[in-house]
């Protein structure tokens, strides 16, 4: 019983840790609390919806549409409306993004009203069983390429010169800009992948969960958790976070209660704050 609840909470995971590599990506870059993020897994979700329901698109085949789609629309975002208050306090940022993420979810309950809606191809109910152990092909499926994304992405920043430029311009933009990198193309690229691995991840939560307009709010608040207790701006801290909920919720609801979840979850991030502000590694922005 301990062993499957264990393996429930690591598959889920992997897509948690997905998502909240986004944020932190931003964060550790741009230096933005990013209030939008949750807007983003929404509108992920819906695309492999959509896709699925309207062309009976295979959900996973959906991903480099969500990546390609909220890529763009991440980098217009940030070039033509976040890009103006980037210099601003951070304050700002905070309720410029809270304001965003208003406008999405409101524009998405009147195009696509409040029903819950679930992807659900045909392999969805079928298990892989290892003794006394099931699992999910798709809750598989889903896990291994959520991390493949955040393998990717870590990829992309440490082996090409736009992924060194990110790095460099998280590390000090006025030294990257002597470098002849220009800081405001880079925060829009990096604005934009944080966005697009976000999509991806909420394409593949649309697979085990419900899509709905409003869901990018819890989303939201388990990004902040994974991001609090990896250390902001620490990618692979984000990884370990992201693990780290989901084995936390899986071993809350399975023994103590689904009610409890939420009141364990901050009473973890509370004690994070005082004792770990840098994260679980020691690596993370504290500001």
């Amino acid at each position: 019983m301990l062993l499957q609840v264990l393996l429930n909470g690591i598959l889920i995971g992997g897509i948690y840790a997905s998502f909240a590599v986004g944020f932190s990506l931003i964060f550790g870059v741009l230096r933005i609390v990013n209030i939008v993020h949750g807007e983003f897994i929404m509108l992920g979700a819906f695309i492999t919806y959509w896709l699925y329901s309207i062309f009976g698109i295979d959900p996973f085949l959906s991903l480099p549409v969500s990546f390609i789609l909220l890529f763009a629309g991440g980098y217009l975002l940030q070039r033509f409306v976040i890009n103006r208050i980037i210099e601003a306090p951070e304050i700002m940022s905070l309720l410029l993004t809270f304001g965003l993420s208003l406008i999405i979810v409101n524009i998405a309950l009147i195009v696509w009203k409040g029903d819950y809606r679930l992807v659900n191809p045909e392999y969805a109910g079928a298990n892989l069983e290892l003794g006394t152990l099931i699992i999910p092909y798709i809750r598989l499926a889903t896990c291994v390429f959520a991390l493949l994304a955040v393998g990717g992405l870590q990829f992309f920043l440490q082996h090409t010169n736009t992924g060194r430029a990110i790095k460099a311009t998280s590390q000090s933009k006025d030294g990257a800009r002597l470098q002849g990198v220009n800081p405001a193309r880079i925060y829009a690229i990096t604005f934009a992948l944080g966005a697009a691995i976000t999509a991806i991840a909420g394409s593949l939560l649309s697979m085990s969960f419900s899509v709905f307009p409003a869901m990018g709010g819890d989303y939201l608040l388990f990004s902040f958790f994974i991001v609090v207790v990896g250390g902001m701006g620490d990618l692979p801290g984000a990884l370990v976070g992201g693990f780290i909920l989901g084995i936390l919720q899986s071993l809350v609801t399975n023994f103590i209660g689904a009610g409890l979840n939420y009141i364990v979850i901050f009473l973890v991030l509370y004690i994070m704050l005082i004792t770990r502000p840098a994260g679980i590694f020691g690596r993370g922005l504290i500001e």
